[in-house]
């Protein structure tokens, strides 16, 4: 199809309107609500041509290494064109204001898209889509889905096709979804650690009575004539551990009731699994429930995901603790829980399995219902803050009764972080 464009010496240049009439240019020049620009891609496609040309393999890995070329790249497009859409949603008095505009105006500085869009061409994609931050005439920012094209016959001559999709609503929206959801989680928290109350107390009671009972020994010992310094050296290490003790409970604690900004970063799954239990452990204790982490091998023990650590401590507590309080309801005889932990396929499953009297089979499919519960004490939110934690980290749980076995499996399922 001709474009009907003519080059110059410097600029690829629309010669005349009527050059442009053809189908697509009506539907999206004309008519669409989307914002359409033409572009002048010849500065960004020399680039890429002069590195290749040079023996650069790697682009992307080049261009993380050279910000100075990255910044040529994000400065190498000039506007030709603009749609009636993209005036409005840029602010722009006309299409005089845009027409002849470096691309770069148009985007937040901290905006990857253009050099990313940069990096996918030079491996061969032929085309490019992603969230950018963009920025109107006036300075205001807002959110566009940013998707480009090369023309089919302007390829290598630098004529491309870009559209934004304002959709700061749906970002406005998704952040409050985020903001509530991570309000609910921490409602869940609080309401966790309300019934773990006699266990926490429990916990910070051993180790202040270890040091009190260990601080009247020592006084005895003040008082002997034949004064035993290395054993009042050992008392005193013995009462400094056991303040690190009380202090590690609180601090656990602590960080479990914080409200916070949620916080992604490379975590040990076996490491938080062995936290959660502490949180139980006075629980299990009091139920005479016995819990067994299947061994696992030593590319399982070392498995890591991406994840916030208190709201995927949060996930196990919960499971853990609904477990311990079934088999407190159904009063369970021999009472264990079992906790499995498998790697496949670049993802991480945990099951968390009890002997209890299992799943009713009209309740499996509402289990992860918000207000729903089998518990007689049970508010009906953990399960649904669970799964809703879980989603949000790309994993999934689901829930079944074991087979031929009594009792449920509640099996959870993370993607694992990348090397």
């Amino acid at each position: 199809m001709s474009i009907g464009l003519t080059p110059t010496d410097d600029r690829i240049v629309v010669a005349s309107e009527a050059d442009w009439n053809d189908a697509w240019y009506l539907v999206c020049m004309k008519v669409s609500t989307i914002g359409f620009v033409v572009v002048d891609a010849r500065e960004r496609v020399a680039t890429l041509d002069a590195l290749r040309a040079a023996g650069i393999t790697d682009i992307a890995g080049h261009l993380d290494a050279r910000p100075d070329v990255a910044d040529r790249l994000r400065h190498g497009m000039v506007i030709l064109d603009v749609n009636e859409a993209a005036v409005r949603m840029f602010g722009a008095g006309g299409r005089a204001d845009m027409i002849g505009q470096r691309t770069q105006r148009f985007f937040d500085p901290l905006c990857t898209a253009q050099v990313n869009s940069a990096r996918a061409f030079a491996a061969g994609a032929t085309a490019f889509q992603q969230q950018a931050h963009s920025v109107r005439l006036d300075g205001s920012r807002f959110e566009t889905l940013f998707c480009v094209v090369p023309r089919a016959d302007g390829a290598s001559s630098g004529l491309w096709l870009a559209s934004f999709v304002d959709i700061t609503e749906h970002v406005e929206r998704q952040m409050s979804l985020e903001v509530l959801r991570d309000e609910l989680a921490h409602v869940s928290r609080i309401s966790t650690l309300g019934e773990l109350s006699a266990s926490i107390a429990h916990e910070i009671g051993q180790p202040l009575s270890s040091i009190g009972m260990t601080a009247g020994a020592m006084l005895r010992l003040l008082d002997r004539a034949d004064l035993d310094r290395d054993l009042l050296r050992r008392q005193c290490q013995r009462i400094v551990d056991q303040v690190t003790r009380a202090g590690d409970i609180i601090d656990r604690t602590r960080r479990m009731a914080a409200k916070r900004d949620s916080v992604r970063a490379p975590v040990s799954v076996a490491e938080i699994l062995a936290e959660a239990a502490q949180f139980v452990a006075h629980d299990l204790n009091r139920g005479k429930i016995r819990l067994t982490v299947v061994p696992a091998d030593a590319a399982d023990a070392a498995a890591q995901v991406s994840a916030d650590r208190i709201q995927l401590q949060q996930v196990f507590v919960n499971l853990l603790m609904n477990a311990i309080q079934i088999h407190r309801q159904a009063r369970t005889p021999g009472p264990e829980i079992t906790v499995e932990t498998t790697c496949r396929d670049g993802s991480i499953t945990v099951d968390v399995v009890d002997n209890g009297p299992g799943l009713d089979p009209d309740a499996v499919d509402r289990l992860f219902d918000g207000f729903f519960t089998t518990r007689t004490e049970g508010l009906g939110l953990g399960l649904r803050i669970c799964r809703t934690i879980v989603a949000a980290h790309g994993g999934s749980i689901d829930a079944r009764s074991r087979d031929g076995a009594p009792g449920a499996r509640f099996t959870v399922r993370l993607p694992l972080a990348r090397a």
